[in-house]
């Protein structure tokens, strides 16, 4: 097996924002930035600072966390008969 070089890691990462991957990105900024224009209230900028440090560590773990969880959502969507039995169940 070759060895990979560190041009070659440094093209395969995902794209970065704010020290963020994309998706990650999205989420702090929908969920804090956004929320403190709308509210105007000074609690909110150490809790964006929190979050910021959680997605942070979360990205470390997994940068393709979130897009699996979406794409998941999206591609198994709730069936009909969920309330039947208890749970999605894809058998005819």
């Amino acid at each position: 097996m070759a060895e990979q070089s560190r041009l070659f890691l440094g093209l395969v990462q995902p794209p970065k924002l704010v020290g963020l991957p994309i998706m990650y990105a999205m989420v702090w900024l929908f969920g804090t930035v956004l929320i403190f224009l709308w509210v105007q209230h000074w609690i909110l900028i150490p809790i964006g600072i929190a979050a910021y440090g959680a997605l942070w560590k979360l990205a470390d773990w997994d940068p393709h966390f979130l897009d699996v969880v979406a794409t998941t959502l999206q591609e198994t969507p709730p069936t009909k008969n969920r309330s039947i039995h208890g749970g999605d169940s894809y058998a005819p």
